[in-house]
């Protein structure tokens, strides 16, 4: 005579309950690590709107240009008179621009030929993503 042996029953939901609570805990912690970011004040820079697909910052220079044509290099106001003589101290071949957005073309293209002529192979120019 046999014996049947009795099978155990395994409940597999209660295994991914834990699962589930870890994904939700990062979830959560990725949605508030991307809310907290360093921004950079603006110095009533409104900026141009456009598409951006992937930005990022290094620390680098960030030269600000309003809508009447003032600058300001690295929160220190400067004359576009200077900006040459500033950008070659800096030593560096990056520069983030914060142009205003209704800014003419004609003064941003001033300051892109002194970029230019100051050594500066690579800029960023800042905008608001479209929405």
């Amino acid at each position: 005579m046999r014996i049947k042996a009795k099978k155990k029953i395994l409940n597999n939901e209660d295994n991914l309950l834990p699962l589930v609570n870890i994904i939700f805990l990062l979830l959560i912690f990725f949605m508030l690590a991307g809310v907290i970011a360093k921004q950079k004040e603006l110095h009533n820079v409104n900026l141009a709107s456009a598409t951006i697909e992937e930005y990022n910052e290094d620390n680098k220079n960030t030269l600000f240009i309003n809508v009447d044509g003032s600058l300001t290099l690295n929160d220190q106001p400067i004359t576009e008179s200077t900006l040459q003589a500033q950008l070659v101290s800096l030593k560096t071949e990056d520069i983030i621009i914060a142009a205003d957005g209704s800014l003419d073309s004609s003064s941003l293209n001033k300051i892109l030929l002194i970029l230019s002529a100051s050594q500066i192979k690579n800029v960023t120019l800042l905008s608001n993503a479209n929405e």
